[in-house]
């Protein structure tokens, strides 16, 4: 018989109640309008919630942090990284500074590949729609080595548990590792006992409590604390921002330009229907500062796998993306 791998949890702050409260494993208000930040980029807000969540995670479960065959890995992508990965970038020296101080190896931070992207806003699901998306998700381990992955304990940071649709997701693809077990590590969750009573959708109301506009956005890129993440490119190539997306781009650094092509290129977003419109006001920006007029995504930006619409529930209203 197969073994089966156990796995836990471990979040720093509870979604219970009329709004986000902390669950007593952080001394830490929880911001909404920080978490919002975190998701749109903001290498600040990730840094705030990491150095929160290792401290917490170090105190309460110093068994696994301390524990000889330690991995990371973040929540999955295919080549622009989640905001999860932020989080998990920042996370990592917490943990190290711990595992350094009882000499113990530094932690690798592994990726988890997403083999195909999609359009939409994971967020704005139901919770049929979201297990149905999830069960056509297909992720890769390819990244982990047998002899580094054999008994080892494995952290997956991702920022919130709603459903627990992504986080099963994720332990359908690596049952068959030799792995000891695994703690998923969050800034929140939903408590079990709530999830018949909670709407998911609730997750893109948090989402853009401090985001709502490319205009917030972009106050995030000014400030020089940004880092670049799949919602920010559906973000900004959405529909939904498609006419205020011209005088956006104008006021852009060249940087930011030049990325918001190649994600777009690399992660499918520029052959998608709900963005293409907006990724060729992107290239004609783009060939307008460069004096001359570009080509249509180059092949070798192509992305090797085929991009995808989100699935929804029988009768689910279409969200927005």
């Amino acid at each position: 018989m197969a073994t089966v791998i156990p796995a836990r949890e471990f979040a720093l702050y509870s979604l219970g109640g009329p709004g986000p409260v902390a669950d007593g494993n952080c001394r830490l208000p929880f911001s909404p309008a920080r978490y919002s930040r975190y998701k749109y980029g903001s290498v600040a807000a990730a840094e705030t919630f990491a150095r929160a969540l290792g401290a917490a995670f170090c105190e309460a479960h110093p068994e696994l942090t301390l524990a000889p065959r330690l991995l990371m890995a973040s929540s999955p992508y295919a080549h622009v990284p989640a905001a999860a990965t932020t989080l998990a970038r920042r996370l990592q020296p917490v943990l190290n500074a711990a595992r350094a101080r009882n000499g113990l190896a530094p932690v690798p931070l592994l990726r988890v590949d997403r083999i195909s992207t999609s359009a939409g806003d994971y967020g704005t699901l139901s919770a049929q729609a979201r297990d149905l998306h999830m069960a056509a998700n297909a992720l890769s381990f390819r990244r982990f080595r047998p002899a580094q992955v054999r008994g080892a304990h494995l952290l997956v940071v991702d920022d919130v548990r709603v459903t627990g649709a992504h986080q099963r997701c994720l332990m359908r693809a690596s049952e068959d590792l030799p792995l000891a077990a695994r703690m998923f590590l969050y800034i929140a969750a939903v408590p079990r006992q709530l999830n018949g009573r909670f709407d998911p959708a609730q997750e893109d109301t948090l989402n853009h409590a401090a985001v709502k506009t490319l205009d917030d956005l972009a106050g995030i890129v000014a400030a020089g604390d940004f880092a670049w993440n799949v919602r920010v490119c559906k973000f900004t190539l959405s529909p939904a921002n498609h006419g205020e997306l011209p005088r956006f781009l104008r006021r852009m650094p060249d940087w930011f330009i030049r990325d918001l092509h190649r994600n777009s290129c690399r992660d499918g977003y520029a052959r998608m229907a709900p963005y293409a419109p907006s990724h060729a006001l992107v290239r004609a920006e783009l060939s307008a500062r460069a004096g001359r007029p570009l080509a249509a995504c180059p092949p070798a930006l192509w992305p090797a796998c085929r991009a995808r619409p989100l699935r929804r529930a029988p009768g689910a209203g279409h969200p927005p993306p």
